[in-house]
């Protein structure tokens, strides 16, 4: 009996001995995995997305007061065209190309974010002007422009929406936007130079008036459109919520003019 209790300690202690052995191995085995995966979270590059305002930011806009506007966004020629919506419910800002050949490219103006998120100051920003943020998008490759044609100002839905330049309204349109979505065209030539119309879309609650004339930065157009959370929209990548935005596209309308 006496030979047996031992032999059963000594078995019990093997057992022991095993199954820190096997610890000892799955801890060597699994920690540089650990480490590996912690090292690759911190270093690989990710976009990092605007703040987007609360969606209630748009309610302090109830009354159209106007935008800054020595926040310029980008040129048309030598025209500036003013941030269309207060910077306070404005969630992020892209220029990318467009399906019409007659389009006009922007030249952008702020800081330009790269992949990271980390914004490079331009050399042209304006004197005393300032600007924001700006990505750059790829097409759906059916375009026909310029990189820099479209410009995507993304907003809170509901917040005002006022004319980036100077000029007459010369046409508001309803359409349906993909086949699907009610949605509003305003287009606005310029006034320095009358062969340039800026097409404005995605705006809902259109108060422009076909032959009034536009302050850039004053004229209220009408307020951002909030789309259905399951339409695809470009603008998503670079914010935390659905890439609601108005989009501005300058077209060339009578090329022969001479003065641009």
């Amino acid at each position: 009996m006496h030979s047996l209790g031992n032999e059963r300690r000594q078995a019990g202690k093997r057992r022991r001995r095993q199954v820190r052995r096997r610890r000892i191995v799955v801890i060597a085995v699994a920690a540089p995995l650990i480490l590996l995966a912690i090292w690759a979270a911190y270093s690989l590059p990710a976009t990092s997305p605007a703040n987007v305002p609360d969606p209630g930011a748009a309610r302090p806009f109830a009354e159209a007061s106007g935008v800054d506007r020595r926040i310029v966004v980008a040129r048309v020629g030598d025209i500036d065209l003013v941030l269309p919506v207060a910077i306070e419910a404005t969630t992020a800002v892209a220029f990318h190309p467009v399906d019409n050949r007659n389009s006009v490219a922007f030249t952008p103006v702020g800081e330009r974010a790269d992949a990271s998120g980390v914004a490079t100051r331009l050399a042209d920003t304006l004197e005393g002007g300032g600007g924001v943020s700006y990505y750059l998008m790829e097409g759906n490759g059916s375009d026909d422009s310029q990189a820099t044609a479209g410009l995507d100002v993304g907003a809170v839905p509901n917040a005002y929406v006022y004319s980036p330049v100077d000029g007459r309204v010369v046409a508001v349109k309803d359409y349906q936007l993909l086949g699907r979505y009610d949605d509003t065209e305003i287009q606005i030539q310029l006034a320095d130079d009358p062969s340039v119309l800026l097409v404005i879309t995605h705006v809902e609650k259109a108060t422009a008036v076909i032959g009034n004339d536009v302050k850039a930065g004053e004229t209220a157009l009408g307020r951002v459109r909030g789309f259905p959370p399951d339409l695809d929209q470009g603008l998503a990548q670079f914010t935390n919520d659905d890439g609601d935005h108005v989009q501005l596209v300058a077209l060339r309308v009578t090329p022969q003019l001479s003065g641009f």
